[in-house]
């Protein structure tokens, strides 16, 4: 059975909480929580607000270095188009699919710093056949937009 967990930044101090994703009504509509169980009984249990926009869910995978792949993971794949003699010239966004069937998938960005001339950018696919050991998580959306064209924002 595959591991049930979320991630997603504090509200508090930005930090990533790792655990269960707990939504509760407020006067405003909705809160948003990580709580994450005592892992053994010389700890306590721990619950924090969180930013929504950052909500990831582990997707069951982890990369060629045994770190668990989030949605909203940035990959760096191994082999072609990701990698071409040497250089990397596209990065995968782990992303999920909810029209029609729902599920995690890449979706491909070329890598701002790439001269390649490639079609590859905009290509999704499934997760079906994922090879962990052609892949590494080397940040995400939120800690790290410029991988894939973006603008770091400091409010996340």
């Amino acid at each position: 059975m595959r591991e049930i967990l979320f991630r997603a930044k504090r509200e508090d101090n930005g930090e990533w909480a790792y655990g269960y994703y707990v939504r509760l009504p407020d006067a405003a509509g909705s809160a948003s929580m990580i709580h994450t169980p005592a892992r053994n009984p010389d700890e306590s249990n721990s619950s924090h607000f969180i930013r929504s926009s950052t909500i990831g869910q582990f997707t069951g995978l982890t990369d060629k270095n045994g770190v668990k792949i989030f949605d909203g993971d940035i990959l760096q794949g191994d082999e072609y188009p990701y990698c071409s003699e040497g250089e990397y010239n596209y990065f995968a966004e782990v992303v999920w699919f909810d029209e029609g069937c729902c599920g995690a998938g890449l979706y491909t960005h070329k890598n701002p710093k790439s001269t390649v001339k490639g079609i590859s950018h905009g290509n999704c696919e499934w997760l079906e056949d994922f090879d962990s050991d052609k892949w590494q998580v080397i940040g995400n959306i939120y800690d790290n937009p410029e991988l894939i064209g973006g603008e770091t924002d400091e409010q996340i």
